[in-house]
């Protein structure tokens, strides 16, 4: 054989080779079953998702939905502010999980993963034309902990993904409220404190909690007309205001809520604007009606949480 045709044949088993070595490697079960792991649960981007609506096992359920770049918990004609960064967070989650592991092909298999509809939670997402981005159901977590059975709507597979999205399905709306009350005050803001209260914080029948007295701010102190306070105390009262939350929104609140106010804390700041909250009638189990003056959403305030902040001047005397 001449030599330009052993060279010719032994090019052509070289390519043979590497053809096959090549098919191997695709087709190799490893490389095969990491490819049918791969997935995405999220069609598109984060930013395209326009609504969320959360189920739980028990039937509840919470709807959020995205106006004007917020997002808002929808409880009937009422839009309710939310925590952003919870909603980014749950996005990113489920955005991040690009592989999913099958664990069954059956629906027979679903009870025992807790996927079935008597068990699974459900988390369902749609962009503002109302196109499902994302369908599925979470069930019970792995034996590690670290990954949570899921299962598409629309399919009997059942998978096992990162469990990071697990924690943000199944709780009360509590946890994606944003309950703070006056969320834009920053320490240094307020100028003068006026508080009046003639609230029964214990209940009915026992002696209301009386104050009317204002504190207003002296350089990097407070005074307080004639009476002695501790500047520290005060500075602690105001992180306190600041920092206070509801327990949740009241999305109709009774006529006779807020006949009268029992209980006011107004707020004057250094750009000329002031707040003001007011608290009215008891709501039960130790809890009032409140709002922030001029705002139509109405909370519940614990007993407890405004005991740390309607302070008398004796509460705020220096410490001997």
């Amino acid at each position: 054989m001449r030599y330009e045709k052993k060279l010719i044949v032994l090019s052509s088993v070289l390519a043979a080779l590497l053809l096959l070595w090549a098919a191997g490697m695709v087709f190799s079960p490893e490389n095969v079953a990491a490819r049918s792991e791969s997935a995405h649960l999220l069609v598109g981007k984060a930013a395209d998702v326009g609504s969320i609506v959360l189920k739980g096992s028990d039937g509840s359920a919470i709807e959020l939905a995205k106006s004007g770049g917020a997002w808002f918990l929808v409880d009937g004609a009422a839009k309710l502010p939310v925590q952003t960064q919870r909603v980014t967070g749950f996005l990113d989650a489920l955005g991040s999980v690009s592989r999913l592991t099958v664990v069954a092909k059956t629906k027979g298999s679903w009870a025992g993963f807790q996927l079935d509809d008597a068990q699974a939670k459900r988390a369902s997402l749609k962009d503002s034309s109302g196109k499902v981005l994302a369908d599925i159901y979470l069930g019970g977590y792995g034996p590690t902990g670290s990954e949570v059975y899921l299962r598409r709507e629309g399919s009997e597979l059942s998978y096992a993904a990162d469990a990071a999205i697990a924690s943000y399905v199944g709780y009360s709306r509590s946890t994606w409220l944003d309950l703070r009350i006056l969320a834009s005050v920053k320490e240094g803001d307020p100028q003068t404190l006026t508080f009046t209260s003639s609230i029964a914080l214990d209940g009915k029948g026992k002696p209301p909690l009386k104050l009317d007295y204002s504190l207003t701010r002296d350089g990097k102190g407070w005074k307080a007309g004639a009476a002695q306070i501790d500047a520290e105390a005060v500075n602690a009262l105001v992180r306190s205001i600041i920092a206070l939350q509801g327990e949740d929104y009241v999305s109709s609140a009774p006529p006779q809520a807020f006949a009268k106010v029992d209980a006011r804390i107004a707020l004057d700041l250094g750009n000329g604007g002031s707040k003001a909250l007011e608290v009215g009638d008891s709501a039960g189990q130790d809890r009032f009606y409140a709002r922030v003056a001029g705002n139509s959403l109405v909370f519940t305030l614990s007993s407890y949480s405004l005991k740390s902040v309607l302070k008398s001047l004796a509460d705020l005397a220096p410490k001997k």
